[in-house]
């Protein structure tokens, strides 16, 4: 029996940093985070990857890394900059549904649950797009659906990774470390280096690179092993919860304060997702 303990494991961990990055980006260019992050977790990745080395299907997972981590992880900072994690996440996570959808393109029928879960997240995203008081977040917004969409390219490139037989470790270290590139590549060429933020303790970039390592190493292995183990279907379906904990840790966190309307939105959403991917 498939252990759900990994996926739930990642939804966990991504739903905090996520609730956190928000603080992070206001003191990093959002470029230059998303290059601390994945450059930090590949460093970690690099010894225990080395050892479980295995060349098979690692071609894919960094093409996965540039896609998914490198532009649609950047377009979820900059959603999250602008409108909080409590909204950002249940929007990005729509890619859940966009994968079964896109199906349609390789002639796979839709079953009827998706049309169903299709106008849920179509509700879902309007309550959220609404803000408070009724102030619209559209900004905020497209960049969500902007990951969604990226996302959505790139995730299938995991399972074909593991499915060549790449040990899950690796798939994890080589995802980060060609994400790591590109974004060093993209950093040069718009010439967005920047120096690192003043007033820094050494403590404080220690909390950073924790919660960037518990994201792309910790996380992203907890989630590479269990589609290899427990299949694509059930790993989505448990990391779709990760939005629901992010709306329900950061209020009770208080770093943020989601309105009922964004609540009944994530929750429409994350039923869709559900909904979706168990049909």
């Amino acid at each position: 029996m498939a252990n759900p303990a990994y996926a739930l494991g990642a939804a966990l961990i991504w739903a905090i940093t996520s609730i956190y990055y928000r603080g992070f980006l206001s003191r990093f260019d959002f470029l230059n985070f998303n290059l601390l992050r994945t450059s930090a977790a590949s460093a970690v990745l690099a010894i225990p990857a080395l050892y479980l080395w295995g060349y098979n299907g690692l071609g894919f997972a960094a093409l996965s890394g540039v896609i998914t981590l490198a532009c649609g992880d950047s377009f979820f900072l900059l959603s999250l900059k602008e409108v909080g994690a409590s909204v950002a996440s249940p929007v990005a996570y729509t890619y859940v549904l966009m994968i079964q959808i896109l199906g349609v393109a390789v002639g796979e029928a839709i079953p009827f649950a998706n049309f169903a879960a299709s106008a849920m997240v179509i509700v879902g995203v309007y309550l959220l797009s609404k803000g408070v008081n009724g102030m619209r977040r559209p900004k905020g917004m497209a960049f969500a659906i902007c990951a969604a969409i990226v996302w959505t390219i790139g995730q299938e490139l995991v399972q074909t990774s593991t499915n060549a037989g790449g040990n899950f470790v690796a798939v994890a270290f080589t995802r980060d470390l060609g994400a790591a590139l590109a974004l060093a590549v993209a950093v040069l060429l718009t010439r967005r280096a920047r120096p690192w933020p003043s007033g820094l303790t050494l403590r404080q970039y220690g909390v950073i690179c924790g919660f960037t390592i518990s994201d792309l190493a910790i996380g992203s292995s907890l989630f590479v092993y269990s589609v290899s183990t427990a299949g694509v279907a059930l790993t989505v379906i448990l990391t779709s919860l990760s939005p629901l904990i992010t709306q329900v840790m950061a209020k009770a966190l208080g770093k943020e304060s989601p309105s009922p309307k964004d609540f009944a939105g994530g929750v429409l959403i994350v039923a869709a997702l559900v909904l979706a991917v168990a049909a």
